[in-house]
C-alpha cells in the first residue's frame, strides 16, 4: 500500500506537467492561463477525493476498484492529450490564433475533470485501505508526496529529454498497471466487496509488459498522428526542457510556433526593423548583444552591419538546432559567421554576469505575458543593461501596439514599459506601428532620417522595406510625436520592478478585454487592490465558520494550502528575478516543496507514533504553534529572499525556502487529520480536499493578482494575514 499510494504522487505529478505543456501549447500561456490550469486541476483532484470518496465509503469498495482506478488513470492521461491537441479542430480554431478566455476556460475544466476525479478518489480509497493495514491518513499523506517528489524529479532531469508525451503517458501507465500487480496481483482477496468483480492475478503485469515493451513505436506513432491533427503541415516538432517547438510551412516558407503561439515566419520585414533602427541610431556600432530572435532573421540583419562581433543568446539550444536544418541557406549563414558567437543561457543571466561591454543591445522577445518574460521588462534589468553599455550605448526592444488607436490597456501595458524605461535612460525615443520599437540611452538620440539614411547608404546595407523612404515616414508622421504623448500622459502609472512586476498584470488586462471589453472597469478596480482588502474575506471566513466549529480545522488546512502553493510561486518568481532563470533550480525548488511535504507528514507521524501530547487538548497546542510558525514565516519572507541572494550558494538556499514551507504545511496534515471526527474514507476526503481547494485558491489568486498587483513583499504579508486567520480559529 505505501508503494501504491505512492505511485498516485508519482503519476499525479508527471500527468500534471504534461497535461499544462499540452494545454499551454494550444491557449495563449500567459500567468492567468497557467494559473486556470493548475487551479482547475487542484479544484477536480480536491472534489474527487472527498465526493467520490465519500460514493466510495458508502459502497464499501476495495482493492479491485483501485486496481480499476490504476486502468482509468492510464486510459484517461492517454485520451486527455489526444483530445487537448483536437482542440484546434473542435474549436474550429486556425493554428497560432489566440483563443478567448471562455473557450479556453471551459476547455481546461472539461479536459482535465476525468482523471483529476479518479485520482482524488484513489487518494481518498488508498487510505481506507491502509487504514485496514493499521497505517493512518497521516502516512497516506507521506507517502502520496514521496511519489510526487520522485515523479517532479524524473520528469524534470529526465523523462521530458528523451520521450514525447504519449511515451511518457505509455510508460507511466506501465508503472502503475505494475504496481497494482505488486501490491494486490499477488494474493487473492478474501471476498471482493461492491460491484467490482476480482481480477485475474497475471492481467495486470500482461498489461503492464505489453505496453513498457509498445510505449517507444506506439507513442511516437501517436505523437506524430495528434501533430497532423492540431498543425497540419507539421515538419518538425519536439519537446524541450522549456516547451514545445514546431515548425510549419510549405513551398519554401516556415513558421516557427513555440508553445502554439507564433514565434516568426520566414519571407518577412520584421527582423529588419528589429536590427536596424537601433543600428543607424549608433554611429559606429562594433559590438552587438542580440537576446532572443537570432532564428527569426534578426541576427541576418546585424550582421550586414560592419559590426566586429555579435553576441547571441538564447535560452533553447532547440531553437537553434531546428533553424539550422530548416530555415533557408541566407539564414543558417548567421550562425556560421566568425563573428557570432551563440550562447545558451538565459538573457537576464547573462547581462547580470557579463563582462563584456557592448556599443548596441537588443532584446528580441515576446511581450511580459508571465512572470518569466517580465524580468525582461524591469527597472533592475534595464539597471543591468546599462551597466554593461559602451558610453553613447543604444539599447532596443519592442512591444506589439496598434497604428492609429491605442485602447486604454494597451496604454497601461506599453506605458508602464516607457516610463520604467525612462527612470533608469534619460533618453528614450518610441517609434510608432504596429509594433513600438523603444530605443533608450544615456546620451541624446537622434531622430533626423536624413541622417539615418546616410548612414544606411554608407553602410551599404541591403533592405527590402527598412530604406530611406521608410525612415522619413517613420520619423515625420504625425504618429512619431503622439506616440510619445500618449504613453506620456498616463496617470496614475507604476514602475514595473522585479518585486512588483505591474506589467504582466497590464498584459494580462489586455488580452481579456480583446475578448470581454465589459471586463475593463472590473479590472481597474482589482488593480487598485489594496492589502487588507484581503482582511474581509478572512474575517468573513473567521465569523462563518465560529458559528459551524467542526470546520475549523478543516478551514485551517484550506488557508495552509493558499499559504503553501502561494509561498513557492513567489520563491519561484524572486528566484528567477533576483538570480536569473536556471530550468534545473526552478525544478529543484519545486521538488524541494513536494520534499518538505512528505518529511513535514513523516515527522509529524512519528511524533504522534511516539505519544506527542496524547490528548486532543494536546495534539490542539501543538496544532495552534505550527500555525504561529507559519504565520512567523510568511511575515518574514520579504527579508528572508532580500538576504539569501546575498549570501553565499544562494542557488540552494532558496530550494530550502520551498522546502521550509513544505514541512511546516506537512507537519499539519496529520495533525487536522488527528482532530476531525470521522471514518477515514470521510477525514481523508475533507482533509485532503480542503487542502488542495485551498491550494487552487493559491495558484489562482496569487500568480493573476496579488503578486502583480501588491507585488511580491506584501503578497508575503497577504499570506501571513491567511495564516492570521487560521490561528484564530484555532484559539476561538
Amino acid at each position: 500500500m505505501r508503494l501504491a499510494l505512492g505511485t498516485i504522487g508519482f503519476t499525479s505529478i508527471i500527468a500534471q506537467v504534461v497535461l499544462i505543456r499540452e494545454l499551454v501549447a494550444v491557449f495563449y500561456g500567459n500567468e492567468l492561463a497557467l494559473g486556470l490550469i493548475l487551479a482547475a486541476w487542484l479544484f477536480w483532484v480536491a472534489l474527487g477525493s472527498w465526493a467520490l470518496g465519500r460514493f466510495s465509503e458508502r459502497l464499501q469498495v476495495g482493492a479491485s476498484t483501485y486496481k480499476l482506478a490504476l486502468v482509468l488513470v492510464v486510459l484517461l492521461l492517454l485520451f486527455e492529450v489526444a483530445l487537448t491537441r483536437a482542440l484546434r479542430i473542435v474549436l474550429d480554431i486556425t493554428p497560432g490564433l489566440v483563443i478567448g478566455f471562455g473557450p479556453m476556460a471551459w476547455a481546461i475544466f472539461i479536459i482535465l475533470a476525468p482523471l483529476c476525479l479518479i485520482l482524488g478518489f484513489q487518494f481518498t480509497l488508498g487510505s481506507r485501505l491502509l487504514a485496514r493495514l493499521g497505517g493512518t491518513v497521516g502516512h497516506a499523506y507521506v507517502f502520496e508526496g514521496m511519489g510526487a517528489a520522485a515523479g517532479g524529479a524524473l520528469f524534470s532531469f529526465l523523462l521530458i529529454r528523451f520521450l514525447n508525451p504519449f511515451q511518457i503517458a505509455l510508460g507511466l501507465g506501465a508503472v502503475n498497471l505494475a504496481v497494482g500487480f505488486w501490491a494486490f496481483g499477488r494474493r487473492r482477496e478474501g471476498k471482493t466487496r461492491g460491484f467490482i468483480p476480482a481480477w485475474p492475478e497475471g492481467t495486470l503485469l500482461l498489461c503492464a509488459l505489453l505496453l513498457a515493451i509498445s510505449a517507444l513505436p506506439m507513442g511516437s506513432l501517436l505523437n506524430q498522428v495528434t501533430l497532423d491533427w492540431q498543425w497540419g503541415d507539421v515538419l518538425f516538432s519536439q519537446d524541450s526542457i522549456y516547451g514545445r517547438l514546431t515548425i510549419t510551412g510549405r513551398d519554401g516558407q516556415r513558421v516557427f510556433f513555440e508553445n502554439g503561439l507564433l514565434m516568426f515566419e520566414t519571407q518577412g520585414t520584421f527582423p529588419e526593423e528589429v536590427a536596424h533602427f537601433p543600428l543607424l541610431e549608433h554611429p559606429d556600432p562594433r559590438s552587438v548583444l542580440l537576446i532572443g530572435g537570432g532564428a527569426s532573421g534578426t541576427l541576418r540583419e546585424i550582421l550586414k552591419h560592419p559590426v566586429e562581433e555579435v553576441q547571441y543568446v538564447e535560452l533553447d539550444p532547440l531553437v537553434i538546432q531546428a533553424a539550422e536544418k530548416y530555415l533557408p541557406p541566407g539564414d543558417r549563414a548567421a550562425f556560421e559567421d566568425p563573428r557570432t558567437t551563440a550562447t545558451y543561457t538565459d538573457g537576464r543571466l547573462y547581462v547580470k554576469e557579463s563582462d563584456k561591454r557592448f556599443d548596441v543591445i537588443i532584446v528580441d522577445l515576446p511581450e511580459p505575458s508571465t512572470g518569466q518574460l517580465n524580468r525582461f521588462y524591469t527597472q533592475e534589468f534595464f539597471g543591468e543593461v546599462d551597466n554593461i553599455l559602451k558610453e553613447g550605448a543604444i539599447f532596443s526592444l519592442g512591444l506589439p501596439s496598434a497604428e492609429n488607436y491605442l485602447s486604454p490597456e494597451l496604454r497601461y501595458r506599453n506605458g508602464g514599459v516607457y516610463h520604467t524605461l525612462r527612470s533608469v535612460f534619460p533618453s528614450v525615443m518610441i517609434l510608432p506601428g504596429e509594433h513600438n520599437f523603444f530605443l533608450a540611452s544615456q546620451e541624446p538620440l537622434s531622430s533626423d532620417h536624413l541622417l539615418l539614411a546616410e548612414r544606411l547608404a554608407e553602410r551599404k546595407v541591403q533592405t527590402r522595406w527598412v530604406n530611406a523612404s521608410y525612415l522619413e515616414y517613420i520619423f515625420t508622421t504625425d504618429r512619431f510625436a503622439l506616440i510619445s504623448s500618449s504613453l506620456e500622459d498616463i496617470s496614475p502609472i507604476r514602475l514595473n520592478q522585479d518585486l512588483q512586476p505591474i506589467c504582466y498584470y497590464y498584459d494580462m488586462v489586455l488580452w481579456l478585454t480583446r475578448f470581454y471589453s465589459n471586463l475593463r472597469g472590473l479590472y481597474y478596480t482589482a488593480s487598485l487592490l489594496n492589502l487588507w482588502w484581503l482582511g474581509v474575506p478572512l474575517l468573513m471566513i473567521v465569523l462563518i465558520v465560529r458559528r459551524f466549529p467542526r470546520y475549523a480545522v478543516p478551514t485551517v488546512i484550506g488557508l495552509t494550502g493558499f499559504a503553501e502553493m502561494a509561498v513557492v510561486i513567489v520563491v519561484l518568481l524572486a528566484f528567477q528575478a533576483l538570480r536569473g532563470y536556471v530550468y534545473h533550480e526552478v525544478a529543484l525548488i519545486t521538488a524541494a516543496f513536494m520534499v518538505g511535504t512528505a518529511s513535514g507528514g513523516a515527522t509529524m507521524n512519528g511524533l504522534l507514533s511516539r505519544g506527542l501530547e496524547q490528548t486532543k487538548t494536546g495534539h490542539r497546542r501543538v496544532f495552534v504553534s505550527l500555525q504561529g510558525v507559519i504565520f512567523a514565516y510568511a511575515l518574514s519572507l520579504p527579508l528572508l529572499l532580500t538576504v539569501v541572494n546575498t549570501l553565499p550558494l544562494p542557488d540552494l538556499l532558496f530550494p530550502l525556502l520551498a522546502l521550509v514551507a513544505g514541512f511546516l504545511g506537512g507537519m499539519e496534515f496529520p495533525l487536522a487529520v488527528y482532530l476531525t471526527k470521522g471514518s477515514v474514507g470521510r477525514v481523508a476526503g475533507l482533509i485532503y480536499g480542503t487542502d488542495l481547494v485551498g491550494a487552487c485558491f493559491g495558484a489562482l489568486l496569487t500568480s493573476a493578482l496579488l503578486i502583480p498587483i501588491l507585488g511580491i513583499p506584501q503578497t508575503c504579508y497577504a499570506v501571513a494575514m491567511s495564516a492570521l486567520a487560521g490561528l484564530i480559529l484555532l484559539l476561538l
